[in-house]
């Protein structure tokens, strides 16, 4: 299974960007200690740093689920290609000029990319986990988001059979705007908590006397990069939803 090189730059750029920001957050859990004589303060500052952190791994389950979702996406693009190369071949095959032996090819091809669909589907995994029929629900710290990856069935397709045909490409549109949709969530979701820790660990910084400020800036840079590569991939899944939708219009 190939998966579009858009996609597996994406997923690098954010695995770095995610390994600098948790170097940051680790700097500042080493900063100096809490330099308080008020208990309640002191009680207080922790809160801060504990919802901080809470909310630090919210933004890595939305991460990871982003990228079991442009993993399905990939999956998805390649599925669309063949089943339109399914669609070339049920029109080629209804042309009266061609022979038995003709035809006979042509469906060994269709079977053969039928096929390659149904391995596609069932070989689509992230962290040794299957991805299509897949509903979850990722925790990102006070909330949730729910995703459901449809299940396709290739079961039905057979030569020559259009109306099969459509009802696969339908399903398939059905695939690819859920998991465009999941994608724009996480993104949109991950951008609330970016700013929330911000606030958050700037309010600690005040109390805390901990010289924060740098380590929270470079963080900040760190997260705006990462919301820049979610944004820019949910663009692109948008365009080629827009794209496909036309195609089947």
């Amino acid at each position: 299974m190939k998966v579009g090189s858009s996609h597996n730059a994406a997923l690098h750029q954010m695995g770095l960007h995610k390994q600098k920001t948790e170097k940051q957050l680790e700097n500042i859990a080493d900063g100096k200690k809490l330099e308080i004589s008020d208990a309640a303060m002191m009680q207080i500052a922790q809160a801060l740093l504990s919802d901080a952190n809470v909310i630090s791994q919210g933004v890595q389950n939305a991460n990871e689920s982003v990228a079991m979702l442009q993993i399905a996406d990939g999956v998805l693009q390649n599925v669309s290609q063949m089943a339109t190369r399914l669609e070339e071949i049920n029109v080629r095959a209804s042309s009266p000029s061609l022979n038995t032996d003709q035809k006979k090819m042509l469906q060994s091809e269709y079977n053969a990319q039928t096929k390659a669909i149904n391995d596609a589907l069932k070989s689509a995994s992230y962290n040794s986990q299957p991805l299509f029929g897949k509903s979850f629900t990722t925790s990102i710290g006070k909330g949730e988001i729910n995703v459901d990856i449809p299940n396709l069935d290739t079961s039905k397709l057979s030569f020559g059979d259009n109306d099969a045909l459509k009802a696969f490409r339908e399903a398939l549109s059905d695939a690819v705007s859920s998991v465009g949709a999941g994608i724009n969530d996480f993104a949109s979701a991950t951008n609330n908590l970016f700013v929330a820790r911000v606030n958050t660990l700037a309010a600690y910084s005040q109390i805390a006397d901990t010289d924060i400020a740098q380590s929270v800036n470079s963080m900040k840079n760190e997260d705006l990069l990462t919301q820049s590569t979610l944004f820019a991939q949910a663009h692109k899944n948008t365009l080629d939803r827009e794209r496909m939708h036309a195609l089947l219009a």
